[in-house]
């Protein structure tokens, strides 16, 4: 057992390092993840928002700018297009160019592109009838070149650029296009920058989460440490070891597991020593007595054959006695190792109860005890027979034993939903109720110099006790001193 305890010691030593770094992680892992989801989130709003408002104020200026030069390119004045887009641009952000039907610029406010042709896929989709559109270019790869070269050697903008295409019209008629070319890079710089920020408080973030995080794991472990000095000193020996219970959590209720098998063991322990101590006792009595009655024979030179008779009967009592005690002891420890098999079958219970019953109606009418049996159902279940038979006459025979002449004992068996329930009442002398809890355990007597004198060892309800649990059943007492017991046996029952 000490080994058992001194592993578990180890193991959750081992188990409180692994869970601090464990929540430690955990705690680094929601957070980061929790706060990368956040910041992606929130860059993605707010560059959605950027561009939707960047594709707003360039569709309404080039909107404007279409209605105006409409009859302009329709009469050709190329002056009034040039002032036009002169003042709608602005040196190195933006740029107006004025093309025809055909996609030839016909003015350019940066008078670099007059007389060429205009290629893009936004021109070409309003020159194909599907209204206004609007794109945004890299300045390695715009797909705007008129000629070898990109956007940004065409317009002089930096590196990122928004180009909205808005169809001209006169007299409803599709007569060119309007393309209003924008800068964007401060969109890209001013999201590059929001990440940036993000990228460092969520390093901030981290940081003091590691530290609250150090706090929390001591506070959440702590109970754990103590644990493991609850087992520490139970490895020890220290079979009163308990630990303070803190609150109504998951550990608290470790606390409480941990008190409750702290105070079983140490129930066990005692209950063990008392188990030898009480076995030694009951092996020794007969062994003292046989001595005493042997040595008498032996260093008696003039004996009565009538007293030596008597003696040897007194010692055949007493071997007997001793018989019944280990006989009762290799039983029970047979039961504790898990040795003992039931030859399980289908019963009547009705059967079994009317037959213990027969078998001590003798023993019932000598003692001047009426022995009564009701049965008020079959009740068929799955079980040892002979274990069964030893259980109801074991119990039967206790209440005849305990009960003074002109008592009545009283069996009844019914049925009370799945379970088969056996009553055996008696008119006895009772147990006092500061002795019922224990009458299940080994040795324990009421009355011992009564006990003895009925011939009982003290292991008898024990071992009944444990019969019927191996049946799934429960067996339970009332009883109410110099008025009675009951003793009230259930096991499940077969339902066809």
């Amino acid at each position: 057992m000490w080994a058992i305890i001194s592993l578990t010691r180890t193991k959750v030593k081992e188990f409180l390092y692994s869970i601090r770094w464990k929540i430690l992680i955990a705690y680094l892992l929601i957070i980061s993840i929790a706060f990368s989801v956040v910041a992606a989130t929130l860059i993605q709003l707010v560059g959605d928002y950027m561009f939707n408002q960047r594709v707003r104020d360039d569709q309404r200026v080039a909107e404007n700018l279409s209605s105006i030069m409409g009859e302009a390119l329709f009469s050709l004045d190329v002056s009034a297009m040039l002032t036009s887009a002169a003042d709608a641009s602005s040196e190195g952000l933006s740029r107006v160019l004025v093309l025809d039907r055909y996609g030839v610029v016909q003015v350019d406010a940066y008078s670099l592109l007059n007389g060429r042709r205009f290629e893009n896929a936004e021109v070409a989709n309003v020159l194909a009838g599907g209204g206004e559109d609007y794109g945004f270019y890299d300045a390695e790869d715009t797909g705007a070149n008129v000629e070898p070269g990109s956007l940004t050697s065409l317009t002089g903008v930096r590196a990122m650029t928004g180009l909205y295409a808005a169809p001209i019209y006169y007299d409803a008629e599709l007569i060119g296009v309007l393309v209003y070319i924008s800068q964007a890079q401060e969109i890209y710089e001013n999201l590059s920058s929001l990440r940036s920020q993000m990228l460092l408080w969520m390093l901030l973030v981290a940081a003091s989460a590691l530290i609250i995080s150090m706090f929390v794991v001591r506070t959440i472990t702590r109970p754990i440490g103590e644990l493991s000095a609850g087992i520490s000193r139970m490895s020890r020996g220290d079979l009163s070891s308990r630990v303070e219970v803190r609150g109504k959590n998951e550990f608290a209720q470790l606390a409480s597991a941990f008190n409750s098998m702290s105070e079983r063991l140490e129930k066990l322990d005692m209950s063990r020593n008392q188990f030898v101590s009480n076995a030694s006792h009951e092996l020794k009595t007969p062994l003292s007595t046989m001595k005493i009655l042997l040595e008498t024979l032996l260093y008696q030179e003039n004996y009565d054959p009538a007293m030596q008779k008597e003696f040897l009967t007194d010692i055949n009592k007493e071997i007997d006695r001793l018989n019944r005690i280990v006989s009762d002891l290799l039983t029970l420890v047979n039961i504790d190792s898990g040795g003992m098999h039931l030859n399980v079958a289908d019963v009547r219970l009705r059967d079994i109860v009317t037959e213990q019953v027969k078998r001590l109606s003798p023993l019932a009418r000598e003692r001047g005890i009426e022995l009564s049996c009701l049965v008020r159902d079959p009740c068929e279940t799955v079980g040892d027979s002979l274990k069964l038979q030893q259980v109801f006459y074991n119990v039967i025979d206790n209440a005849i034993k305990y009960t003074p002449r002109g008592g009545e004992v009283r069996v009844e068996l019914a049925r009370a939903g799945k379970r088969a329930v056996v009553r055996v009442e008696d008119t006895g002398i009772g147990i006092p109720a500061d002795d019922l809890p224990h009458i299940f355990d080994r040795f324990y007597r009421v009355d011992k110099a009564r006990s003895r004198e009925t011939g009982g060892t003290g292991l008898g309800l024990s071992i009944v006790r444990q019969i019927v649990l191996l049946h799934d059943g429960d067996i339970r007492a009332e009883s109410e001193e110099n008025k009675g017991t009951t003793f009230i046996i259930e096991l499940p029952i077969v339902t066809k």
